[in-house]
């Protein structure tokens, strides 16, 4: 069972040793121990199509596999090649989620493919240890370690510390709810089906816990966008690629009260340096608070 965590995050780098051959470099600008990102030698499609191809053979579900340049062509705008891919296994996120249900907002994990100014493809995720460390998650810390270690390997570094993150509490907006998770989660496809918005993926954790014998409190994540505003910020830097489209989290705590959780988006904006769209930013804020207000009013 607690082989769960090395399997989630090791399988990763399983995909990634078969890229090494090509000799990846880290691109500099893009170099932090929490932020990885490293060069390819294919296309972004054809490295997208092995990649799915390769998690698929690792046994990874993929749960989203989205192409950021052609949602801009349908919404009139240009942008590189841009994809993320959205992939998990259920055994390693739930034993994550048992510890701070709040993860799942971060999960399943994200790859992002995209190609810049120079043409050249690129491959970009987050260090394991931002991901546990804005949730306060630091056990056990030899797997953690052991998990940058392998994807310093990826990374074509020699090494990689640990990341020391902030913790999410103050940019993470959590409301709570007054209907059930069920009913929450179904009001929040609701209005944002409502409003026009594209849900790209609705991934219920705690019922692929039940699919492994895992047990996981209401835990569920709705995944969706709108293809010009994302566009808009990935035209200043496509890396907030890997952090669209947007999420929101419903999940019921130890004493059976729900909440609704998403990340403020000057949160996401300031993680990938974008300052020249404060009003796109507050356009999206204004949005998601909307929408999450809608859910829970009664």
């Amino acid at each position: 069972m607690k082989n769960g965590i090395y399997f989630l995050f090791l399988l990763m780098l399983g995909i990634s040793c078969t890229q090494k051959q090509q000799k990846p470099t880290t691109t500099s600008s893009m170099r932090t121990s929490e932020f990885i990102t490293v060069s390819n030698e294919k296309t972004v499609s054809q490295l997208a199509d092995t990649l799915i191809s390769q998690l698929e053979e690792k046994g990874f579900k993929i749960i989203a596999n989205i192409d950021h340049s052609i949602a801009a062509t349908k919404a009139g705008l240009e942008l590189r090649p841009t994809r993320t891919l959205i992939f998990g296994n259920p055994k390693g996120g739930t034993l994550l989620m048992q510890q701070d249900q709040r993860i799942g907002l971060d999960l399943p994990l994200k790859i992002l493919v995209w190609e810049d100014e120079a043409g050249d493809a690129q491959v970009s995720y987050y260090n394991a240890t931002t991901l546990t460390s804005r949730y306060g998650i630091s056990e056990p810390q030899a797997v953690i370690t052991k998990v940058n270690g392998a994807l310093a390997g990826f990374a074509g570094n020699n090494e990689i510390e640990g990341a020391s993150v902030a913790a999410i509490t103050p940019q993470l907006i959590t409301k709570e709810s007054p209907y059930t998770a069920d009913e929450t989660f179904e009001k929040l496809q609701e209005v944002i089906t409502a409003k026009g918005l594209h849900i790209m993926a609705i991934v219920p954790h705690d019922k692929a816990a039940a699919s492994v014998d895992l047990e996981l409190r209401p835990t569920r994540v709705l995944i969706f966008g709108n293809p010009k505003v994302g566009t808009l910020l990935m035209q200043s830097n496509q890396s907030i690629g890997i952090d669209l489209p947007l999420k929101v989290l419903v999940h019921e705590d130890a004493n059976g009260t729900v909440y609704v959780s998403y990340f403020d988006a000057t949160f996401l904006t300031n993680r990938h340096g974008i300052t020249d769209k404060t009003e796109v930013v507050q356009k999206v804020n204004t949005a998601l608070d909307g929408i999450t207000d809608a859910v829970i009013t009664q």
